[in-house]
């Protein structure tokens, strides 16, 4: 019995010192960094705090290219409809606080530039908040205007991450040691 809960102890505090660097120490950098560069380099590992989700560009059944503002800057977001829309529900029941997402880098492509150009206009169209506005005013955008709007690269949250399963793993199997070793001994169950 005290080697099932040393050995449940053990893995549970490597499930947390992994949980702790893949969160707080893995050398993430902020996508404002790279979009503010205009570098355009995949597979950088990056974080967004998002604090506003404006609505997708493309989607298929389960993930969708989101437009995610955060540091007053908007974001192309590659992310699962589920995650979107918990995203979207924490950040209009806290407007004041943000919700940080991490990801990957990844090149914009051209289909995407010319759903984004569409979105763009259409969300400015719906949106403008200017007391004047000139007759017949749209915000149609230049490819120019599309990679200020949002740099070369885009944030895809789906890419599977390895740390992840490990800390999943040795988390609910030092909980299953534990949780052993204690039932071992005082018997709640059978």
């Amino acid at each position: 019995m005290k080697k099932t809960i040393i050995i449940g102890i053990i893995l549970f505090i490597i499930s947390m010192g992994l949980f702790i660097y893949n969160e707080f120490i893995d050398n993430r950098i902020n996508i404002y960094e790279i979009t503010n560069s205009g570098t355009k380099k995949e597979g950088s590992k990056v974080y967004l705090d998002a604090t506003f989700v404006a609505g997708t560009i493309t989607n298929d059944k389960d993930n969708g290219y989101y437009v995610i503002f955060g540091d007053g800057v908007q974001y192309i977001v590659y992310m699962k409809h589920t995650e979107a829309n918990k995203l979207n529900r924490y950040l209009l029941d806290n407007p004041d606080d943000s919700k940080r997402i991490i990801g990957v880098t990844k090149l914009i492509n051209e289909d995407m530039e010319e759903n984004g150009k569409k979105f763009v206009k259409e969300w400015l169209d719906n949106n403008h908040t200017h007391e004047v506005v000139e007759k017949n005013h749209t915000h149609d955008i230049t490819t120019d205007d599309f990679y200020h709007y949002f740099g070369y690269v885009y944030v895809d949250t789906t890419e599977f991450n390895i740390i992840k399963l490990i800390i999943y793993i040795t988390g609910i199997t030092s909980i299953l040691f534990i949780f052993y070793s204690v039932n071992t001994k005082y018997h709640f169950i059978g």
